[in-house]
């Protein structure tokens, strides 16, 4: 395979701010239309089921407002879970999402949410019924059984396993609510030794089933980077940043981390009115920066006083990453500013994985930073020279190996591995403009670029 070369790193931390940006507003004009779509079912099978359940609970002399506000609530619960959606589970991989922990799921809206839509259903039961055992024992299997036909049937919905605690913590405190409305109203729950062995039994039952479903008929996804709410100490030291990135005047519209998870490191998200940071949690490091304004500003400095600004930057947050590493200071214009400041590292002339990119204006204004801050690995002793790579190249690819060629370190399959960049000259081409092959320097494969 043949893969075009990135021309510019900044260039990639704009396109991915854009793309998270409109990603946030699928979700949202879904979910809006989630709710809209909602409504009229939901008052429509709400009005079907009230009546002929207060009929019945008058006939049965039970609490009729009480019985008939606790169906209701339980056919909403089962309307807003399991009435097909427009993401999700669509018929694939049945598979259900591990989230954010418990802390992060509730700093999130769709997490409070969860825990709200749980608390009537049990409050209600509670004071209809006057059982807060069963009724526990039912909303934790109702929970868990809504989750699991999530993941098994094609609803274009996804099961989550912090959906699963946030509504079991709704169940909970639905129940205590009930249980406190009792006691105000001084009905005391009716509660037999019989009837909570048999909750419980049914209880033991039912959540046997739906855990060995879950572990055995369920494939567990990490969800990755979701936007939990920070930490107070995370707020302070993410606005503190904000300022020394963008100025005194920056004013910091929201911090929220991503907590770290298998194969995600741990980040906080800053939002501000002059761009958006990335930074590294716990390790106290900016991966990125974008700004609003990405033009320079006409500034009087020098190029070499740009490139001071630049470097005390970098010797100031990435001192350990950058040491034994090769800078280069370039324009992006043709007339010079803005510039950027870029530091790679070489072992036995392969570039290590540290990618840091600075671009600074002429004012010495930090408008972007792309940092890519691994170790450098162990690597095995390429064994094809740089000919040879060409050879390959072209015998692969049907074009004439150009300049430059050299070798970077990849993580290819789990391992990391020496691999060949070889920039290719297209037919009816002066020179290479972009095109590169990829090759496995010890096995001479193609490997894709990740770059």
């Amino acid at each position: 395979m043949i893969f075009a070369v990135r021309a510019q790193a900044g260039m990639q931390g704009r396109k991915t701010s854009f793309a998270e940006r409109r990603e946030k507003d699928i979700m949202i004009e879904a979910s809006i239309r989630a709710v809209a779509g909602l409504i009229p079912v939901f008052a429509a099978v709400a009005v079907l089921i009230a009546v002929p359940v207060a009929l019945l609970a008058r006939a049965k002399k039970w609490p009729t407002t009480a019985v008939t506000l606790w169906s209701v609530s339980l056919a909403g619960v089962l309307a807003v879970t399991l009435l097909p959606g427009g993401m999700g589970n669509s018929g694939g991989d049945i598979t259900c999402y591990i989230g954010p922990s418990f802390r992060g799921v509730l700093s999130t809206t769709p997490g409070q949410l969860n825990v709200l839509l749980f608390v009537p259903v049990s409050a209600f039961g509670v004071s209809a019924f006057r059982r807060p055992v069963p009724v526990l024992g039912g909303g934790l299997l109702l929970s868990g059984g809504v989750e699991l036909l999530q993941a098994l049937l094609p609803l274009g919905r996804s099961c989550g396993y912090s959906d699963l605690a946030a509504n079991t913590l709704g169940t909970v405190a639905g129940v205590l609510c009930g249980l406190a409305w009792l006691a105000i109203r001084r009905r005391g729950p009716a509660i037999s030794w019989r009837e909570t062995r048999r909750s419980i039994s049914c209880l033991g039952a039912g959540g046997a089933v739906v855990a060995a479903a879950l572990c055995f008929g369920v494939t567990p996804l990490h969800a990755g980077a979701e936007a939990v709410g920070a930490t107070a100490e995370q707020d302070r030291w993410a606005r503190s940043v904000a300022v020394q990135v963008y100025g005194p005047d920056t004013k910091v519209v929201q911090v929220k981390q991503r907590e770290a998870a298998p194969g995600f490191p741990g980040k906080v998200d800053v939002t501000t009115d002059q761009g958006n940071l990335m930074l590294l949690w716990p390790e106290r490091k900016i991966q990125s920066v974008f700004s609003v304004d990405s033009k320079d500003d006409g500034g009087s400095l020098t190029a070499e006083q740009a490139r001071a600004v630049g470097e005390r930057f970098a010797e100031k947050w990435y001192a350990d990453e950058i040491r034994g590493g090769r800078a280069t200071f370039d324009p992006l214009a043709k007339n010079g500013a803005p510039y950027v400041l870029s530091y790679r590292r070489y072992k036995d002339d392969v570039m290590m994985p540290l990618r840091l990119d600075i671009t600074v204006t002429s004012s010495g204004r930090i408008m972007e930073i792309n940092a890519r801050l691994l170790p450098d690995p162990d690597l095995p002793k390429p064994e094809l020279s740089e000919a040879a790579a060409k050879k390959r190249a072209e015998q692969l690819s049907g074009m004439k190996a150009g300049d430059p060629a050299f070798m970077i370190a990849q993580e290819v399959f789990g391992a990391w591995r020496p691999v060949w960049v070889i920039n290719m000259i297209q037919d009816g081409e002066s020179g290479p403009h972009g095109t590169a092959v990829h090759l496995d320097a010890i096995s001479g494969q193609m490997v894709q670029s990740q770059e």
